[in-house]
């Protein structure tokens, strides 16, 4: 119960971090994403030894969190090009896909409930795309923020892989993973020359935060159900997101719209709670 709790957990923060991004004045994404690598990791810092969490480093950990990096850094991208509705949509389909795959083929994971969880997967990307064909989404480039959008998907579906292969803990996982996080921001900022000014350091650090809550979540979630049903579960942010989008950035127009919404959840949650069987 409590790995279900957790991906749920996951699902609330992961689909409202982006928000502060939504909200912020910057344009200037090389700064959002560097300061946003230092919310996260400053978090960790914080929250690790008070939940009992060594603060020490592993390669694996590393390597999850430049993963994330790469992604995080082309999901802003996507947003920026095609709005939170569409983009979010596009990778959270392609991590529903990638981490479930991964999860039965690399780890042999749901050995007697394959077929259930497959099932599951296949109602919560139909869930996933039609909530993501509603709304008055800002495209400016479809083909850049499509392709940004998938490969950020691929990223994400990855990014604890490393936790898996090595049969960590997520409390061994958990603070090097922010680690890694921190020298990718570190190094993305030095080879994008980003100058620092005051412009969204607020933001950009409480969005860190609340990825970073939700990535500790996702970590549990994993650690306890496995990959093919963890990652996917705290996938459900999609409808989170999408209700931000649509309601709360008014990317929603008409009240056939909200149905298509309603329609969209009862099918994504019904995925969910499928796999949860699985």
């Amino acid at each position: 119960m409590f790995g279900f709790l957790a991906a749920a957990g996951s699902a609330l923060a992961w689909g409202s971090y982006i928000v502060p991004f939504k909200k912020s004045p910057s344009s200037n994404i090389a700064l959002f994403q560097t300061m946003m690598t230092i919310g996260v990791f400053l978090f960790a810092l914080i929250v690790s030894p008070l939940i009992g969490y060594p603060l020490s480093l592993n390669i694996y950990g590393i390597a999850g969190g430049i993963l994330w990096g790469i992604g995080n850094m082309l999901s802003l991208k996507a947003v920026s090009e095609l709005g939170i509705s569409l983009a979010m949509p596009v990778w959270v389909s392609v991590v529903v896909i990638g981490s479930f795959l991964y999860g039965i083929l690399l780890f042999h994971e749901l050995p007697s409930g394959i077929l259930l969880g497959l099932f599951g997967v296949v109602f919560i990307i139909f869930g996933v795309i039609f909530i993501g064909t509603t709304g008055k989404s800002e495209r400016k480039n479809i083909r850049q923020g499509i392709t940004a959008a998938v490969i950020a998907g691929i990223c994400f579906a990855s990014q604890l892989v490393p936790l898996k292969i090595a049969k960590l803990t997520s409390a061994e996982f958990f603070f090097p993973m922010s680690v890694g996080i921190l020298l990718f921001g570190v190094g993305f900022a030095l080879y994008k020359k980003v100058k620092f000014t005051n412009e969204a350091i607020g933001k950009s650090l409480l969005c860190g935060g609340m990825w970073s809550v939700g990535n500790l979540l996702s970590i549990i979630a994993v650690s306890i159900l496995g990959l093919a049903k963890g990652l996917p579960l705290t996938q459900s942010a999609v409808l989170i997101a999408v209700l931000w989008g649509l309601f709360y950035f008014k990317e929603i127009t008409k009240s056939s719209e909200v149905k298509k919404v309603i329609v969209g959840s009862i099918i994504l949650l019904s995925g969910v709670i499928i796999l949860g069987l699985a």
